[in-house]
């Protein structure tokens, strides 16, 4: 009898080391672990990384320890013209993918740094996620094992400028940092656009190699702009869309129902964006403005007109055009963009 306890006692001890082995290693194991590349600066110093990485710290929040991203900021991972080949080679797994950095591989996806296009964060985000639902915008990313993940917008461009700025006749032989169709926007407005990485600039400011930038309130502010181009000239050019790309092969990686909070979460990550970014950035300059750092100058209604009309009409004549000589879809995927913009815009809930 004695010895029949005892084996009742051993096998129920047996029995409790098979349940805790059985539950313990579910319990401790490792999140998966995704390397995240930004060429901007952290999100405690720049609201840009803030805005658009919102969605990647909401998935992180919710999925309670099965996810982990590892953030690489200021280029450290991979640097912004060299993204795409990062992620197609999984360097990293998710990335700011800079269409206006890498035109040559992302050719389609430059229709949204088109000057006078995006309005505002919200509505372009929305716009540029339904957009990349076309079958030619999945090809372009296909080439390169990417997959579109979520919204990497901004708000507006304007004039930053070391003299002051009153109409677009004063933009004649400024040397001006400015981007894919802004920058051929400049070109046609006289100006000589310049292409220099964003956590550059200020340096090339400061020393004079540049006359001004094109950037929107954040951007500005959070690079400090107003101390070497106190001259805000508030012609609207239009914003950049671009976006964060996935490794194909890093996305099937990821459990399913977490992938579905990607979808379930596009339009709060678009709310919450444009609340940190484009309210934020606003903000921030009209308390320059009061205080005297910055002055804040609206340009005339003709000359508003003067400027969409040269852009309908040379920029985006041109950008259609180098689109077909490529076998790409051009007008397609312009006249895309340009209606959900305006979806968008219409149910933009911060107007």
């Amino acid at each position: 009898m004695k010895g029949f306890k005892k084996w009742m006692v051993s096998l129920a001890a047996l029995l409790s080391v098979m349940f805790l082995l059985s539950v313990v290693p579910a319990a401790a194991a490792q999140p998966l672990t995704l390397k995240v590349s930004f060429w901007t600066h952290a999100p405690e110093k720049n609201l840009y990384s803030r805005a658009n990485g919102w969605i990647l710290r909401e998935v992180e929040k919710r999925a309670q320890g099965r996810i982990k991203f590892e953030y690489y900021y200021s280029g450290s991972l991979l640097p912004g013209r060299e993204t795409v080949a990062g992620l197609r080679d999984g360097v990293a797994d998710i990335a700011f993918c800079v269409s206006f950095y890498e035109s040559g591989k992302l050719p389609l996806s430059t229709v949204t740094t088109l000057p006078m296009a995006g309005r505002n964060y919200y509505s372009s985000a929305m716009a540029f996620r339904e957009l990349m639902q076309l079958p030619e915008m999945k090809a372009e990313l296909d080439k390169y094992n990417i997959r579109y993940l979520a919204q990497c917008t901004n708000s507006s461009y304007a004039v930053w400028t070391s003299s002051p700025v009153k109409s677009l006749d004063d933009l004649k032989g400024k040397k001006l940092r400015a981007i894919g169709g802004q920058g051929k926007m400049v070109k046609a407005l006289g100006g000589v656009p310049v292409s220099v990485v964003s956590t550059e600039l200020y340096t090339a400011l400061e020393r004079k190699t540049l006359d001004g930038t094109l950037a929107n309130p954040t951007f500005g502010t959070d690079y400090k702009f107003q101390e070497v181009c106190p001259n805000y000239y508030a012609m609207l050019f239009g914003n950049a869309s671009v976006f964060l790309g996935i490794n194909k092969d890093s996305w099937k990686k990821i459990p399913a129902d977490i992938q579905k909070m990607f979808d379930d979460l596009a339009e709060d990550a678009a709310k919450a964006g444009h609340e940190i970014y484009e309210l934020k950035g606003v903000k921030k300059l009209q308390e320059l403005k009061q205080q005297g750092v910055v002055t804040v100058t609206q340009p005339s209604k003709a000359d508003v007109a003067r400027a969409t009309a040269i852009a309908k009409e040379t920029v985006w004549k041109e950008w259609v055009e180098k689109m077909n000589k490529k076998g790409l879809a051009g007008q397609k995927v312009l006249d895309n963009y340009l209606k959900l913009v305006e979806k968008w815009d219409a149910r933009n809930p911060f107007k």
